[in-house]
């Protein structure tokens, strides 16, 4: 099935790779916050940086759309909604009520509650025109932010960039070599994947297995080093982590990010996923390990940029 996937403006190069990776998907077009793919699994409610999902039915521009409603097929009560992306120059809800009026004059019968037919229009450049048949649930996220968990620490990765990740993987056992509070944890668990994390101290192994046990979830995390796993290779076949980051990363020595790559390489199935998030580049150190196949920037605040690298293992040392 072809969709159109409204992405976050949070993060839309980490909302790409997600739909694409998890939804095994392959890109048709892109737009300004807009995503059509062509897809194989369907598993919308694992989405964290997708709006909402539309099954495609055509892209046009702004001149066509009222062509466009007279003839798109219509099953039962209908309505049509409007989302503009960046276009203050358009009144949404005036093109609505033009277009609810051809859908009226075709003789259709207009439901804006519970309609059988959600026909949505997306204009950004272009404009993109689909059946709706998902909306994520945002709530959720708010439900799970950092400061509601019994244990938290400054800089946490919030839920939604989390669950991206995790999805990014595409893996069903998933590895957090350094697991902190356990935000990229708490994400498998309630997806269902089997997970397990590292923390080197004993305080954060702790806080992170008040966390889990919060959201009742196996409390699967142990104190290790990043830079030794306790596990045998090619175990896991996605790995999340989040570097610390500057002085924090001092106090492990000053090899813990070319170890830690290195050991994360090796725990990893054969091409399996890992993304990497860290506040400097090593894109040469992870390309001596790794195919790079995409790198993705979050700016926290004035001093802090993180570089997200999504990395598939795709040869042995």
């Amino acid at each position: 099935m072809k969709g159109i996937f409204y992405l976050s403006g949070e993060n839309t190069c980490l909302a790409s790779f997600e739909v694409l990776n998890l939804l095994e998907a392959e890109e048709i077009s892109r737009d300004v916050q807009i995503l059509i793919a062509e897809f194989k699994r369907n598993c919308f409610d694992r989405l964290a940086l997708t709006h909402e999902v539309s099954e495609y039915y055509t892209t046009c521009d702004l001149e066509e759309l009222e062509e466009v409603l007279s003839e798109i097929p219509i099953r039962g009560s209908c309505c049509v909604r409007v989302v503009k992306i960046r276009r203050p120059d358009l009144n949404s809800l005036m093109i609505e009520k033009r277009l609810g009026a051809v859908l009226w004059k075709r003789g259709c019968k207009i439901n804006l509650t519970n309609p059988d037919t959600h026909i949505r229009v997306y204009i950004s450049k272009r404009c993109h025109v689909g059946y709706l048949i998902h909306k994520t649930d945002k709530k959720q996220f708010l439900e799970r932010h950092p400061n509601k968990r019994p244990f938290s620490m400054p800089c946490v990765i919030p839920p939604k960039i989390g669950r991206a990740m995790v999805n990014i993987t595409a893996g069903k056992y998933i590895l957090d070599p350094m697991c902190g509070t356990g935000t990229f944890l708490i994400e498998a668990g309630l997806m269902g994947l089997d997970f397990v994390g590292v923390e080197a101290y004993d305080r954060i192994v702790r806080g992170c297995a008040e966390n889990l046990k919060f959201f009742k979830l196996p409390v699967n995390v142990i104190r290790g080093d990043a830079r030794n796993l306790p596990f045998k290779d090619e175990v896991f076949d996605g790995i999340v982590t989040d570097f610390p980051y500057k002085r924090s990363t001092r106090l492990f020595g000053e090899n813990l990010v070319e170890r830690a790559v290195e050991e994360i390489h090796r725990v990893l199935k054969p091409d399996g996923r890992a993304v990497l998030v860290i506040n400097v580049d090593i894109d040469d150190l992870v390309n001596d390990y790794f195919e790079i196949e995409g790198k993705c920037y979050q700016r926290v605040h004035k001093s802090l940029e993180r570089r997200f690298y999504i990395c598939r293992k795709v040869k042995k040392l």
